[in-house]
């Protein structure tokens, strides 16, 4: 019974430890990984998991090793940010794959880079013509960027002299009858508003709205739950 006490005392240090860890060292989403930071993420979990199952490590030697692993990338990324070679050497650098139509099999064979693996990436951003590449590059983490040619770009509204007006961010204000307290602050908002627009909606019960926000062309959205019954909720506008 106490190895079984053991093994969960070992797992919540490691899961404690690997979030900890986790944290310190970014967030950078898994398509941004570099190579390295591949390779150290992968470490870092096979060393916690043999913490938790191998009866024979010491859990103290476990989490140094954990912290040593995790320590490093802090300090690779703090030289890669003063010494661009050291990145380069670290992360590598982009590479030209693709230029005017044409495709650079030089660097295709540097990076061991299969023709195959292009052309997925190409029809992954609807481009089925390489002719239609101004450029495409390779970048460290493997995603390829690519710039169409100037007359097969889509066109914009610019380009149609169209003022679509501007773009803004919906700022949530009720979730799940919660009101956002803090987002009504920052658009100089009260709550006697937001009540008075929700009843302006026939909305009497806050508890009925799952989701409210305010939109960018200062419109407020709502959705309430399915079959709303205004008698059972609990909690009335005022």
């Amino acid at each position: 019974m106490n190895g079984y006490f053991m093994i969960f005392i070992k797992s919540l240090i490691t899961f404690i430890g690997l979030l900890i860890i986790s944290r310190f060292m970014g967030r950078k989403h898994l398509a941004e990984l570099t190579y390295f930071d591949y390779i150290v993420s992968i470490t870092i979990g096979s060393i916690a998991a043999n913490i938790v199952v191998d009866r024979g490590i010491n859990p103290i030697d476990g989490i140094i090793g954990i912290l040593t692993w995790g320590m490093m990338p802090l300090l690779i990324g703090y030289f890669t940010l003063k010494n661009l070679l050291f990145r380069k050497i670290i992360d590598g650098e982009p590479l030209i794959i693709i230029k005017d139509g044409k495709i650079f099999d030089k660097n295709l064979a540097k990076t061991r880079y299969h023709i195959g693996d292009l052309m997925i990436q190409l029809r992954q951003k609807e481009i089925f013509d390489i002719s239609e590449v101004e450029c495409a590059i390779l970048e460290p983490n493997g995603r390829l960027s690519v710039l169409k040619k100037s007359e097969f770009k889509p066109v914009t509204p610019k380009d149609l002299n169209i003022n679509p007006g501007k773009n803004g961010l919906m700022i949530e204000l009720i979730i799940n009858g919660q009101i956002i307290k803090s987002n009504l602050e920052k658009l100089y908002l009260s709550e006697k508003w937001l009540l008075d627009q929700l009843r302006m909606k026939n909305i009497r019960n806050l508890s009925d709205v799952i989701f409210a926000a305010f939109l960018p062309n200062g419109q407020l959205y709502v959705a309430t739950k399915n079959n709303i019954d205004n008698e059972d909720s609990d909690q009335i506008l005022q």
